[in-house]
């Protein structure tokens, strides 16, 4: 049986209801050639779906994974050790609940260049038409009135509507790496940014409703207007909606990925323009035709629950996320480990050292602390 730690992740998922169609697809197929991965699935299937479910959301690397089935008779907990032994393997090499899971394979290319730091870690903040900037509170109630602008700052959510709407003219709203936002725009649109993300808006009293994502992330739900178009612009293309929920992201220079949850929406970049339905994301890369695909949204809008799903990704990229939601530069200490490629989800709520102890545990390659440094090897 090839590659048994990726299959026995992919019938743990299919079990708990967390396997993606492409996912289902592929294990079908392998299910279908070969005979040792159908019967880990029956091995599979006789454990109970909570204790499995229990396994994958709480594993805790210090006592183990098979605490879990300390409570069960004890010659049932014979068999069922060897098989949970096995996935408690793909646990520590997959991430089988915890911080994230991962498989290394093959170095492969250098990761693509991402856009600089939006900020440095800190609060957000405000910056008006005339370069004055408002620092925003990241906790409790923060309120502001003066000529220049009247907001609302309740727990990082930002309030613009009505009497709060600030003075004609460009607002940016700056969040730094740690945090995430929303801002609730004057027409009752709600933008959720991400962290290291810049949002300039203008709404002019209602005559037009026009944004520009400068860098970062940012999911748009947008109120229903036919009189007035909601566009969002971003380096490499432009969305326009009539009233719709959506996700664009633009971390990365020279590409943009705008992913549509409900509603329609219009993507143009340059003398492209194509209109996507619910479901499916349009791909803008420089300098080439839009691409269309589908996408999952449980992992591509997870960002807002603090789950952040590497797919494939490289050590470099996966640097550029510790960064972002932890404030904490990665040293790659060899160039051949920073193309190192890994499967995964970090979650932003939890410690990072739980990411580090779990990504260590696999061997593959070692985090660790230099006074203040993290560095990898």
């Amino acid at each position: 049986m090839e590659d048994s730690i990726y299959i026995r992740l992919l019938l743990v998922r299919r079990i708990l209801g967390q396997i993606t169609p492409e996912e289902q697809a592929e294990l079908d197929a392998i299910l279908d050639s070969d005979p040792e991965a159908r019967a880990l699935r029956d091995e599979l299937g006789q454990i109970p779906k909570e204790e499995l479910q229990q396994a994958y959301s709480s594993f805790d690397v210090n006592t183990g994974l098979l605490d879990v089935y300390d409570r069960q008779h004890e010659m049932q907990r014979r068999r069922r050790r060897a098989i949970i032994r096995s996935i408690a393997g793909a646990a520590v090499a997959a991430m089988l609940a915890g911080a994230i899971w991962l498989v290394a394979t093959k170095p492969s290319a250098t990761a693509p260049a991402t856009f600089a730091a939006v900020t440095e870690g800190g609060s957000a903040s405000l910056v008006l038409e005339d370069g004055t900037t408002i620092p925003l509170a990241d906790t409790g109630v923060q309120t502001h009135h003066s000529n220049a602008a009247n907001f609302t700052n309740n727990n990082r959510v930002l309030s613009l509507e009505g009497e709060n709407a600030p003075a004609e003219g460009w607002t940016t709203l700056v969040v730094p790496a740690r945090l995430d936002y929303q801002v609730n725009l004057e027409d009752g649109s709600t933008v959720w940014l991400n962290s290291r993300s810049r949002l300039r808006f203008r709404f002019d009293n209602g005559s037009q409703r026009e944004v520009f994502l400068e860098a970062g992330e940012a999911y748009f739900k947008v109120k229903a207007s036919a009189k007035t178009p909601f566009t969002v612009h971003t380096p490499q293309g432009d969305v326009q909606v009539l009233g719709t929920e959506f996700n664009v992201n633009a971390y990365i220079q020279h590409k943009m990925v705008a992913s549509l949850v409900n509603g329609k929406v219009a993507v143009r970049s340059g003398v492209d323009r194509i209109e996507l339905n619910p479901g499916s994301e349009a791909l803008v890369n420089a300098g080439e035709s839009i691409k269309v695909a589908a996408f999952d949204a449980n992992r591509t809008l997870s960002w807002r629950q603090g789950i952040h799903y590497f797919e494939n990704a490289t050590v470099t990229e996966i640097s550029v996320m510790l960064d972002r939601w932890f404030n904490t530069p990665l040293v790659i200490d060899n160039p051949n480990v920073g193309r190192e490629r890994l499967w995964g989800r970090l979650d932003r709520n939890k410690p990072i050292q739980e990411f580090i102890d779990v990504i260590n545990l696999t061997g593959d390659v070692t985090f660790y602390w230099k006074g203040e440094e993290l560095h990898v090897k």
